[in-house]
């Protein structure tokens, strides 16, 4: 058995189980797949968990209008009214390239409201705003996660696969439009839209994490009027 550091319970009914009881706290974790595989879902279950668990959350959205990415939210439940406005969680939208100081109001806001939870999505969009330039897109990535290692947070990212992640663990291929993000993230787990069979359309999988005994093969999962869950 893999000795581990402390972990952050997902939200995610079934995930925990798969990896050891959960996020390695501190860890950046990239959640990934194609489109319509229910990642921006699976950052909203996950933060509004979190703030249920009593940690202070920081939602970045690079692509979403924040009131549309609120009433989605509602659809399934999960009202950030009164955590706002308790300065539980914060929702901030951010233009990639023409965008205010991400790095300045990440650190504001962490020691200001000891936020210990990031959840960033979508990764690829910033990476995408520097691709013309590799270098700066890499060293852009790594700044960010180096900030919020050094903040303290538990960070999630999530990203965009051109297409459809394999179902297959040996396939290889990216796991991000960028490349890059893939291989700066503690831990990946790929959203299907390609189900395994049984009663779930979708699966689910944990490809990597670091100090962790996880289990990889995919796993059926399921998006209900109730959010994401992992099915036995």
């Amino acid at each position: 058995m893999v000795k581990t550091s402390s972990r952050i319970a997902s939200g995610i009914p079934g995930l925990d189980a798969l990896m050891e009881g959960g996020f390695v706290e501190g860890s950046v974790n990239l959640v990934t797949g194609g489109t319509g595989t229910g990642k921006t879902i699976f950052a909203l279950q996950f933060t509004y968990s979190q703030i249920q668990q009593g940690r202070n959350v920081l939602y970045i959205s690079f692509e979403e209008n924040i009131d549309g990415l609120l009433g989605d939210a509602l659809e399934f439940g999960w009202d950030f009214t009164e955590y706002q406005q308790q300065k539980r969680c914060f929702f901030s939208s951010f233009e990639p390239v023409a965008r205010p100081d991400i790095y300045a109001t990440l650190t504001n806001l962490c020691k200001t409201y000891n936020v210990r939870i990031v959840v960033i999505d979508s990764i690829s969009v910033l990476a995408l705003a520097f691709q013309e330039n590799s270098y700066k897109m890499r060293k852009e990535l790594y700044m960010l996660i180096d900030l919020l290692k050094k903040l303290g947070c538990t960070t999630i990212f999530t990203g965009e696969i051109a297409g459809e992640a394999s179902l297959d663990v040996t396939s290889g291929g990216a796991l991000s439009r960028d490349g890059v993000s893939e291989f700066v993230a503690d831990s990946i787990i790929t959203l299907h839209n390609a189900g395994i069979g049984g009663e779930a359309d979708r699966a689910i999988r944990v490809l990597k994490m670091r100090r962790t005994a996880h289990i990889k093969e995919p796993m059926p999962m399921g998006i209900t009027a109730k959010g994401m869950a992992v099915q036995k």
